[in-house]
Parts: C-alpha cells; sequence; structure tokens
C-alpha cells in the first residue's frame, strides 16, 4: 500500500513539475509585456530579491533555533522504551520544527489578516465582509496592491523555498513524497501568482492555509508529550480548524473563485489557469488524503490512548532501518 501511494505521489509531481516548467518557460514573455504596459503597477523580477532574503534568513533562524529548544524539546518528550535512539532524536528535532512553525504560521495569519481586513476581496467566511469576485476586478491584471501586501506575500516565497531546502537536504522521512508533491506545487503557485499579479486570491490561499497550520504545528509540538488534556484539545482545534478551512472554504469558496469567476471577471483571459486550477485541486488531494489521517488519528487515540503523527509516521523509521540491514 504505502508502496503503491508513493507511485503515484510521484506520477503526481512529475507532472506538475513538468507542467510548471511549460508554464514557466512562456511566463517570462507575459509578465514582460505585462510590465511594459504600467510598469508602476505590476510586480517586477526584481521583488524576488526580497523573497530570496527570507529564504536566507528562514533557513538560518530554524537552523539556529534547533539547538537553542532541543533542550526543552527533550525535557518535553521524554523517551520511551519502544524508541530507538535515532526516533526519539527524530521527534525532539520534529518538535523543535513544530514549534518554530506554529510561531511563524501565527505571526503569518495576524499579518495578513490585518492586511486584508476590510479589503473587498476578504470573504465572510475568512473574517471580512466582501467577495472573492473581487480577486479579478479593478482594472485586473493591473490591480494596485500595498507595499505590505507585497512584502507578506514575499516573505512567504521565501518560506516556501525554505520548507523544500529542508526535505532535499535532511534525512529522508516516511513523508517525503506528500511533501514534495506538496511542495512542489505550492513553491510553484506562490511564485507564479506573485508574477501573473493573482495576488488578492493568492493572499486568501495563504491566510487559510496558515491558519490551519497554526493548529496543524501546535498539534505536532504536543503529540509525543505525556499531557494528555493538551492533546486531546490541541486535536479537537485542528479538527475544528482543518474541517473549516481546508476542506470547506478552500474548494467552496477559493477553487470556485480561481475555477469559475476569474473566467466570468476576465472574459477567459487567466494566464496559467490550467496548472493554476490543477495545482490547487492537487492540493485539495492532499488536504482530504490528511484529514482522513487526522480522523484515523483520534480513532487509534481512543482505541490504544497512544497519540500518534500518523502523517509524519517516524516511528516506522525503526522499521525501514531493520529492512536496510537484513
Amino acid at each position: 500500500m504505502g508502496a503503491a501511494k508513493d507511485r503515484v505521489l510521484q506520477l503526481l509531481c512529475l507532472v506538475a513539475l513538468v507542467w510548471a516548467v511549460v508554464v514557466g518557460r512562456d511566463l517570462r514573455k507575459e509578465v514582460l509585456s505585462r510590465q511594459l504596459r504600467n510598469p508602476e503597477k505590476y510586480p517586477q523580477f526584481s521583488d524576488f530579491w526580497t523573497a530570496l532574503g527570507s529564504f536566507v534568513g528562514m533557513l538560518i533562524a530554524q537552523l539556529l533555533f534547533r539547538p537553542v529548544f532541543s533542550a526543552v524539546a527533550r525535557a518535553m518528550i521524554p523517551k520511551k522504551a519502544r524508541w530507538s535512539y535515532p526516533v526519539w532524536g527524530a521527534k525532539v528535532e520534529r518538535c523543535c520544527d513544530s514549534v518554530f512553525k506554529c510561531c511563524y504560521y501565527a505571526a503569518m495569519t495576524v499579518w495578513c489578516f490585518s492586511i486584508l481586513q476590510g479589503q473587498p476581496w476578504m470573504p465572510w467566511v475568512l473574517g471580512g465582509s466582501g467577495s472573492t469576485r473581487f480577486c479579478w476586478t479593478d482594472g485586473y491584471p493591473f490591480q494596485q496592491n500595498s507595499p505590505e501586501l507585497r512584502r507578506f506575500y514575499l516573505t512567504a516565497v521565501g518560506f516556501h523555498l525554505s520548507e523544500v531546502a529542508f526535505l532535499l537536504l535532511e534525512v529522508r522521512k516516511p513523508d517525503f513524497w506528500e511533501m514534495m508533491l506538496h511542495h512542489t506545487v505550492s513553491c510553484t503557485l506562490v511564485g507564479y501568482s506573485y508574477l501573473l499579479n493573482y495576488v488578492r486570491l493568492g493572499s486568501l490561499v495563504l491566510l487559510l492555509h496558515g491558519a490551519t497550520d497554526v493548529f496543524i504545528y501546535f498539534s505536532k509540538v504536543m503529540v509525543d508529550t505525556p499531557h494528555t488534556r493538551l492533546i486531546v484539545w490541541s486535536y479537537f482545534g485542528l479538527i475544528a480548524a482543518y474541517a473549516w478551512f481546508r476542506i470547506y472554504v478552500f474548494p467552496v469558496f477559493i477553487m470556485r473563485s480561481a475555477w469559475i469567476e476569474g473566467v466570468q471577471e476576465t472574459g477567459g483571459e487567466v494566464y496559467g489557469w490550467g496548472y493554476l486550477n490543477f495545482a490547487l485541486c492537487v492540493l485539495l488531494l492532499l488536504h482530504m488524503y490528511w484529514f482522513g489521517l487526522i480522523i484515523k488519528i483520534g480513532f487509534h487515540f481512543r482505541a490504544t490512548g497512544q497519540a500518534r503523527d500518523l502523517q509524519s509516521n517516524l516511528s516506522s523509521m525503526d522499521m525501514q532501518e531493520t529492512k536496510k540491514d537484513s
């Protein structure tokens, strides 16, 4: 089952990568044409220096945070007899990374919400009073976006690139291909959407994902600790946030806007429409798969009294090492 799943993920990853390259090959010409028509309002390639700074900063910050917080993480996660030392070390490292990412996503969610509050494209389901239809109005694709929104967006670009770097440079974990597929579509979406000035819709995607990720990473922080009550409360918070933002809001409002409203409002002139919607569908597929695992975690906890992160499934690293040695 695991091998079949990995083959499907590898195929989707290959399709996403090849399609992204094909779209990116002609994207530069389209972006340059738009920049010439309206250089003051349209995003510039030079803006990505900010993203590069964010990328380097996030890499350094996370690498420095691990040794600083590791002593606290070891105190939070007492070693269990069934864990080998490599597995315990991986769980401690995951705790450090999860604390860092939980704080990052909390800060980014607050920052994004403060920027989008009161904007006409912010729908009620995300705390606004507008409509996603306005993602495609006001002179699209030459919409005027605030410098603050662009800084937020480019910070997110840098962070997503740092996630890819960590995934490729570190020891391969059981969820490698899931995360590779996720990072492939996420990085291309956030990068292409900035250059094509789909920043309004993209900001909503980043907001709802960031709000969910706060609960995801807080749950990952708590999952291996002995604090059962906090584990249970974090789990129910995760269920509620995930169901609302990623299972309901994402397809019903965001994907619908990209699929239908964009075509209606622009007369079909949405560059990269096919890849944009393919990537959003891949994200939804991953959301549904991970939501199933989250539900399964609850049943496993109820049956055994043990909390496990079935998505990362670090305990299976022992089995993989045993197979290599045999």
